[in-house]
């Protein structure tokens, strides 16, 4: 069978969107064009689709960011909304897309792409397109007690839009602009490779659904308000802070509602050292990278749930 392969454009996002439903996950155009407009990293629309006629087969692209690795800037990728339909699955399509879309993304000046594929994924990452791995992602779960009909409510689609207005009003006594305030707090100097956290890196994830950054007892966080509380980052903190940010953490989740907290970090980033003798960690997803440049110990890169593309 013969596919037209080509680079997105801003005119794909309809494909894309269809190709989420085909999976069985319902977004929004708005949703879409949020998510993949990365031009404040100076690139966007890097992926490939393949289509059968005018039907949407398969996807994969990656998500420009900026890397900060031993105090020089690096322009790197995240791998994501990797999807095959399931009409087209087993055609080869995920390899030849991927091949394509990492092509252009050196030629483009990206230094590596790095991901966190899935149980599904990772076979196809490890063996069909030579990813690298460096250890798992670690996950922090805190249960909160919240009211059943918290619980109840949450589940029911029809008070979604209704929950998240209402934790957003919530939120906003704690809102700060990242403007507003010194980001080397988000930036640490003891660290090899990280996304920064610049202001080019807070603008993107705060025009995302559900992101926000707050102060809120001398603690700079950027989190996620769902059904969870995700925290995407945290301002440096020392070991004695611990218990409070914990502490502090659990009063906001049952103020907003949401039943469980959670930290995911590699178990490199600074962070891990104080959670994990307040709290077990569990084994996450696998961080995988393709380099295009040799000379990044991937190692030494640390990462948080705010460089999901997810977050």
């Amino acid at each position: 069978m013969t596919y037209q392969i080509k680079q997105i454009t801003d005119d794909s996002y309809n494909d894309i969107k269809f190709l989420f439903l085909k999976i069985g996950y319902k977004y929004s155009l708005n949703y879409i064009r949020k998510k993949y407009n990365t031009s404040v990293f100076g690139l966007k629309n890097i992926g490939f689709i393949a289509k059968d006629s005018d039907i949407p087969a398969a996807y994969y692209g990656v998500f420009p960011m900026c890397l900060n690795y031993d105090f020089t800037d690096y322009l790197v990728a995240q791998s994501g909304d990797t999807m095959t339909s399931p009409d087209y699955q087993k055609k080869g399509l995920f390899t030849k897309l991927a091949k394509k879309t990492y092509s252009i993304s050196k030629e483009l000046g990206i230094k590596l792409i790095f991901g966190f594929p899935n149980n599904n994924s990772y076979p196809g990452f490890k063996h069909k397109l030579d990813w690298e791995f460096a250890g798992h992602m670690q996950r922090f779960a805190i249960m909160n007690n919240v009211s059943f009909s918290c619980k109840i409510i949450r589940r029911l689609s029809v008070f979604s839009s209704l929950c998240k207005k209402i934790a957003k009003r919530k939120i906003a006594k704690y809102q700060i602009l990242p403007e507003n305030i010194d980001l080397k707090f988000f930036n640490f100097q003891n660290v090899k490779g990280q996304i920064k956290k610049d202001l080019r890196f807070f603008n993107f994830k705060l025009a995302q659904n559900n992101v926000y950054l707050i102060q809120i007892d001398n603690f700079y966080i950027l989190l996620k308000v769902d059904v969870y509380l995700y925290i995407g980052e945290l301002g440096k903190i020392d070991k004695t802070q611990t218990s409070k940010l914990i502490r502090v953490l659990k009063s906001l989740s049952q103020e907003l509602g949401c039943k469980a907290i959670f930290f995911t970090i590699s178990k490199n980033h600074w962070l891990f050292e104080l959670l994990k003798d307040e709290i077990k960690p569990e084994k996450s997803l696998p961080i995988g990278f393709y380099r295009f440049d040799k000379g990044i110990d991937i190692n030494q890169i640390q990462f948080s749930n705010a460089d999901f593309d997810t977050f």
